[in-house]
């Protein structure tokens, strides 16, 4: 009797234990599940918080241009256009010391404070831009918003997909409201462009203008081709070894020897000269006094049209020049610049004269 109770008590007593294991095993599950379901509970309130934060912050505004208020996700757009201009389109952060190096040593400008100074200007100008367009009633149309939503596309394709251009804002503090801000300036500063100050508009370039530039064009530009042959080497800048200069003078000279005003001079270049064998064609130099070697333009100052000179050694190498007529293409150009002076004198005369509010917080704004 005894025996059998003992070993009733024993088997109930193994129950409970196992009971007590597998309550153990659940609650230790539960406690696993719900402590990772809390973490991720906090990564998600935590990360969403900083997005909001970073959200309600970018939408401060840190400047105003007649009115118009550009925030700091604005500003941070911006910056990267100036850190793109001034390094490439990859840059994101920078580190200190590339921010303390200094670019002007006369002005004491560090990287920092250009800038600073780069995305003031081009915030300042994009208000411009608007006053401009206002003015002249001018404004994108359905096709102009057509052609944004394709260029979004597009860069955003190639980042890499939607997930890569939100890494893209996260990584610039900016957000797609200010990228597709700066996209639309851009395209309206085209417009603009285009509407008033291109070939033909109403402030296109006068008679006198033209004249002036033509005259100007002609008295003061040469335009020439080379075939050089370098006597240095191009990485330590120093002479190469004798034998090899005088390599180059005999072909220097053979080439010459070969050549009159019905050579296609372009091919010669193509297949002998050093620094242009890469290229292609046409490899016409167009310069003003003092913007070459000294040597070169007095050669040049002293050639007939469609002439070719003898053989000329400078300090880089053996040079053949061939002078060629001026063209209308290069003054073409000329006239297109003009106009784009014109039209960048007249934004910066609308800022001169524009109302431009910039908050405390413009000025402490981070730049890395």
């Amino acid at each position: 009797m005894s025996k059998n109770v003992k070993k009733s008590n024993k088997k109930k007593s193994n129950i409970f234990e196992k009971i007590k294991v597998n309550l153990k095993k659940i609650f230790t599950k539960k406690t696993i599940i719900l402590s990772i379901l809390l973490l991720l509970i906090i990564t998600i309130v935590t990360f969403s918080t900083i997005i909001l934060v970073r959200k309600i912050s970018g939408k401060t505004e840190v400047i105003s241009v007649n009115g118009v208020a550009y925030t700091k996700d604005d500003y941070m757009m911006y910056l990267r256009l100036a850190k793109t201009s001034l390094f490439d389109e990859n840059t994101t952060r920078l580190p200190k010391a590339t921010l303390n190096t200094v670019l002007d040593i006369e002005a004491n400008i560090n990287t920092e404070q250009y800038l600073r100074n780069k995305t003031e200007e081009n915030l300042k100008i994009a208000g411009a831009i608007k006053k401009i367009a206002k003015d002249n009633l001018i404004h994108l149309d359905t096709q102009a918003y057509k052609e944004l939503e394709d260029e979004k596309k597009a860069f955003i394709e190639k980042l890499g997909g939607k997930l890569a251009f939100y890494k893209f804002l996260w990584d610039n503090r900016t957000s797609e409201e200010a990228y597709d801000k700066i996209a639309e300036i851009d395209k309206l500063y085209k417009l603009v462009y285009n509407s008033l100050y291109a070939e033909g508009k109403s402030r296109d370039l006068t008679d006198k203008d033209k004249e002036d530039i033509k005259k100007n064009y002609e008295t003061e530009y040469t335009k020439i081709r080379q075939i050089m042959l370098v006597t240095v080497d191009t990485e330590t800048k120093k002479e190469i070894s004798p034998t090899l200069t005088e390599q180059k003078r005999l072909l220097a000279n053979s080439i010459r020897n070969e050549l009159n005003e019905n050579s296609d001079f372009d091919e010669y270049i193509k297949k002998y000269s050093d620094d242009a064998t890469n290229d292609e064609p046409p490899y016409y130099i167009y310069f003003k006094s003092g913007q070459l070697l000294k040597i070169l333009e007095d050669t040049a100052s002293q050639l007939e049209v469609n002439q070719i000179s003898g053989v000329v050694k400078s300090e880089y190498g053996f040079h053949i020049i061939r002078r060629d007529p001026l063209d209308d293409g290069y003054l073409d150009k000329m006239y297109e610049s003009k106009r784009e002076n014109n039209f960048l004198t007249a934004i910066s005369d609308v800022i001169k004269e524009s109302k431009i509010i910039i908050q405390d917080s413009f000025t402490t704004l981070r730049v890395d």
